[in-house]
């Protein structure tokens, strides 16, 4: 039996937003107390003991874990909760439908992430997700007090990236820091009481401060019409996935297909759009056939100078420009969405 995950991170095709994110949250405590999570890998406590065990619930901090070793402090997350799936049983002559639980599965872990984090782990996972595919890795959501004690943690097995969603970049956001948000597929979790150990790695570790209002964009022979972009909107990389049972006493496995990145929505003041028009002329109403250009997008500090992070956008293409509605007596400046196709996406933190 196969099951192909539709869901997507990106904001505009599925409008993900902070109840999205946490629409499985309160199932942490209480769902998975009821469902039982199991032993998986031996070690561990069940959920039932690690919810009621003191402390276990309260966190300050959060951080990810990958292979053993810290690997960047995490603002939000959401998922990885056991569940079994509903079997409806063959209807008998009473006419009732009889029902069982059938097959364990494991919700995705949803995590959301500085974009600024000096981290080689993360990075690596991310940039193997994005140029070839995702690479089958054993990790842990751990929670912390104020004083960095573990009140307890999430550990996930043969897990894979199946989607990286990129922050909007938005000259009227400010101050706001930026966060990339990852879909994580685990094969299995298991919930853990606390260690009491300090989570080490999060005292010391690096992290640059990346504010979504502080960006360029560019797209390769309209650098002119790009000078004054007002906002990019989050972009999505995913990989369909297929969770195929492969027989009752192991666990589903998880496959990945290619690569599929969103849509890039770019607004910008219509006196500078002249050249995305005649991009547009010349590829949607002339045909031409070389009509592809590169584009990167940049997170930069406060002084505009230096690039924090930035994302490599390969085989960008124009779909569609839509100037905003205008009003007799409007003294605003007029500005046009446009709408562009990407085909690979290379991340640099």
């Amino acid at each position: 039996m196969s099951e192909t995950n539709h869901e997507s991170l990106h904001p505009k095709n599925t409008g993900l937003s902070r109840r999205d994110l946490f629409r499985t949250v309160g199932m942490a405590a209480g769902g998975a107390m009821l469902l039982g999570l199991p032993k998986f890998l031996g070690g561990g406590l069940t959920a039932a003991e690690a919810a009621i065990k003191p402390g276990a619930l309260g966190s300050a901090n959060l951080a990810l874990e990958l292979e053993g070793k810290y690997a960047c402090s995490v603002r939000s997350v959401a998922g990885g909760n056991a569940f079994a799936e509903l079997v409806m049983e063959n209807l008998g002559p009473d006419s009732i439908q009889r029902k069982r639980p059938g097959q364990v599965r494991f919700e995705d872990i949803l995590i959301e992430v500085p974009l600024g984090e000096d981290s080689k782990l993360l990075g690596g996972w991310v940039a193997d997700f994005l140029t070839k595919s995702s690479t089958p890795i054993n990790g842990a959501i751990t929670y912390a007090d104020f004083n960095m004690n573990e009140t307890k943690r999430l550990d996930f097995f043969n897990a894979v990236l199946t989607e990286v969603a990129f922050p909007a970049a938005d000259a009227t956001e400010g101050k706001s820091a930026a966060f990339l948000t990852l879909r994580i597929t685990p094969q299995s979790t298991r919930l853990a009481g606390p260690s009491g150990k300090k989570v080490q790695g999060a005292l010391g570790s690096k992290q640059k401060a990346v504010i979504a209002g502080n960006f360029r964009f560019n797209v390769q022979g309209l650098e002119s019409a790009c000078t004054r972009i007002f906002k990019v909107q989050g972009i999505a990389a995913k990989r369909m996935k297929a969770v195929e049972a492969v027989g009752q006493q192991r666990l589903p496995e998880v496959r990945l297909g290619a690569l599929d990145c969103s849509l890039i929505s770019v607004f910008l003041p219509e006196t500078d759009a002249g050249p995305f028009y005649a991009w547009f002329d010349d590829t949607i109403l002339k045909g031409k056939a070389s009509g592809e250009r590169g584009g990167l997008l940049e997170w930069l500090d406060p002084t505009l100078k230096n690039v924090l992070a930035s994302a490599q956008l390969g085989g960008l293409g124009i779909l569609r420009f839509a100037p905003e509605p205008v009003k007799v007596g409007m003294e605003k400046i007029g500005l046009v969405q446009v709408d562009l196709y990407c085909e690979t996406i290379n991340l640099t933190l």
